[in-house]
């Protein structure tokens, strides 16, 4: 069943995850901010078979880029 609320409520068992990969995706186009035919990226994450760790391998390399690789000038 299920029960009809007011407001919308997040569940807050997602909401980190939810963050990290919005954190991973480019606000001007939706790509990935990682360039993935980069050779250092992908065999980065290549090796990681767990996807817990392979989501944090990506996120610590896209978040501290503010757009995708294929947008910068």
């Amino acid at each position: 069943g299920h029960i009809e609320l007011a407001r919308p409520v997040f569940h807050p068992g997602f909401i980190i995850k939810v963050k990290k990969i919005l954190e991973c995706i480019c606000v001007n186009c939706g790509k990935l901010k990682a360039d993935i035919s980069d050779p250092n990226f992908a065999d980065k994450i290549r090796h990681v078979r767990d996807p817990k760790a392979r989501m944090a391998v990506v996120w610590a390399h896209c978040k501290t880029k503010k757009v995708c690789e294929t947008d910068e000038p």
